[in-house]
């Protein structure tokens, strides 16, 4: 299943990544398991998108709360 994402003037760059196969698989097997109902929709491409945003948000979230100590 192909999905046009429309980034509504937003610069892209294309991604290309190398992932170990069971990755791939759990994956696959996550968006068929959800019947349609996963945002990515089936779409790996989507799913990676939305995996690297979710992990951008947490990781700047967490560079974003002072360290505490002496």
């Amino acid at each position: 299943m192909t999905m046009r994402r429309a980034f509504h003037g937003t610069p892209v760059n294309r991604l290309i990544v190398s992932v170990p196969l069971p990755d791939v698989e759990a994956v696959d097997s996550l968006l068929s398991t959800r019947g349609g109902k996963h945002p990515a929709n089936g779409c790996r491409a989507e799913f990676i998108r939305l995996a690297i945003a979710e992990k951008l948000s947490r990781d700047l979230m967490i560079k974003a709360v002072p360290k505490r100590g002496p």
